[in-house]
């Protein structure tokens, strides 16, 4: 699979064109990160672990300096150490925070991602969170016409009419940021950087499927280069598009994300799959694991 300039689309150099963009966009996810956090105002014991392997994760990233020095304060292991890092956390925030172009789509975007990892990052959904999610889902950005965002707009609304979250509330809350952020560290152990988007209700997948389909790749894949997934693809005979099209009959999400995604956790393409299935037509999406055998 070939960019329009002629470089391999997960090569090297285009990682370096692309360098810029990929550290605003992980510096917006984790200032929401951040946020989600400290949406109760305070750190709860459950968030400490969750909010190091985000850190370790960015560090890896991104070289971030913040983030070592989280790492750094929470590993003196002062007795009021929680409490530290409050102080610590709100400060990195409002300082980013005022970095940040107010009336960007894009970063807003991903700071909503962020700010879903971080308060989901212990699969606890609090009131506070969700008051604080549901104006924030209600603010312009990119993603406001995804039908993920809809639905979770939607669950906050009628959570939120007794303005109390209850543990199915909270359940149903969580799993509609999993659709949008991956799952949780607390079901996982895996950063929310690291993460990819859990699609809901996937099909089953079989050989014959691919027959004479048109099928569009996104994200990384751990079978290999995307070219060589579209060739294995096309000996089942499907064709492999380069973006989503009316004529799109099926959207296989690679394993391991990408770091060329317009946000954090998921790209163009399927913000597009989605909307177009939302409307009642194709595509079908997979996931890369359920072609395990096929690959």
């Amino acid at each position: 699979m070939k960019v329009t300039n002629g470089m391999d689309y997960e090569s090297d150099a285009l990682l370096k064109i692309h360098d810029k963009a990929i550290i605003a966009k992980n510096e917006c996810f984790f200032v929401g990160f951040i946020d989600g956090v400290l949406a109760n105002n305070r750190i709860d014991e459950t968030e400490v672990e969750p909010l190091l392997a985000e850190c370790e994760a960015i560090c890896r990233l991104v070289r971030d300096e913040d983030a070592a020095e989280i790492i750094m304060e929470a590993s003196a292991g002062h007795a009021d150490t929680v409490s530290e890092l409050l102080d610590l956390l709100t400060q990195i925030s409002e300082i980013r925070s005022a970095r940040i172009e107010p009336d960007c789509r894009r970063s807003s975007a991903n700071q909503l991602l962020g700010f879903c990892a971080g308060i989901n990052c212990d699969a606890i959904i609090t009131t506070q969170e969700a008051r604080l999610l549901l104006e924030k889902v209600c603010e312009a950005n990119d993603l406001e016409d995804d039908p993920r965002i809809e639905a979770l707009k939607h669950s906050l609304f009628e959570s939120l009419r007794d303005d109390e979250i209850d543990p199915l509330e909270s359940d149903e809350i969580s799993l509609l940021i999993t659709a949008l952020v991956g799952d949780s560290f607390a079901d996982t152990g895996i950063p929310s950087s690291d993460a990819v988007p859990v699609i809901q209700d996937l099909d089953e997948i079989e050989e014959k499927v691919l027959e004479g389909t048109n099928v569009v790749l996104t994200g990384a894949f751990h079978f290999g280069t995307r070219k060589q997934v579209a060739d294995r693809l096309s000996e089942f005979g499907a064709t492999v598009q380069a973006n989503p099209t009316k004529a799109t009959e099926i959207i296989i999400i690679g394993t391991e994300g990408s770091p060329f995604y317009t946000h954090k956790h998921h790209g163009g393409k399927l913000a597009k799959a989605l909307k177009m299935r939302a409307n009642g037509s194709a595509p079908r999406i997979y996931v890369e694991g359920q072609l395990h055998g096929l690959l």
